[in-house]
């Protein structure tokens, strides 16, 4: 099976391909490889979206492919993150097909690791429900805190995502 590989500048390539094509600091290789190795170009299209572009850089891979949803883009990120490491979504868009949609991407790592454990186990308990499936006193039990603790986190929390996702994220 023959795959293609498109790497630029002066990445290195750590398997064995042959270039078939280049134009400035972008050559295109050609690579063979056994059918029953796990590949991320696989993954992405038996997921649901076809490729767009594969390209190698720093070390790793850049794949770009067209979801017809979030849903979509979400169950591609899960799939390879389930079989490799380092999976990053790195940029999100919308394409012009006329369809309305606000998607932003909010960057998790402006939250302390303590922020995100209290969003996560206040959605785990329901804490975000309507009826509330557990109140702040609950959650914070739960995480052995203070009630002002909780809320100290959840505010701080809460007001990192609202600024990603209403002042910043990625406008499409």
């Amino acid at each position: 099976m023959g795959d293609e590989l498109a790497v630029d500048g002066d990445a290195e390539v750590s398997v064995d391909a042959t270039p078939i094509a280049s134009e400035g600091d972008r050559t295109v290789y050609r690579f063979e490889r056994e059918l029953d190795e796990l590949c991320a170009c696989d993954l992405v299209e038996h997921t649901g979206p076809p490729l767009a572009d594969i390209s190698a850089a720093d070390g790793g891979l850049e794949i770009s492919f067209r979801a017809a949803d979030v849903a979509e883009v979400r169950a591609v990120v899960a799939a390879l993150d389930d079989a490799f490491d380092g999976v990053h979504l790195r940029t999100l868009s919308r394409g012009d097909d006329g369809e309305e949609s606000d998607a932003v991407v909010v960057d998790r790592s402006a939250l302390t690791e303590r922020q995100r454990r209290v969003l996560k186990r206040a959605h785990e308990l329901g804490y975000f429900e309507y009826p509330k499936g557990a109140n702040a006193s609950e959650v914070a039990e739960d995480l052995d805190i203070a009630r002002s603790t909780f809320t100290e986190h959840l505010a701080a929390a809460q007001s990192k995502l609202y600024d990603a996702m209403l002042e910043g994220g990625v406008e499409p």
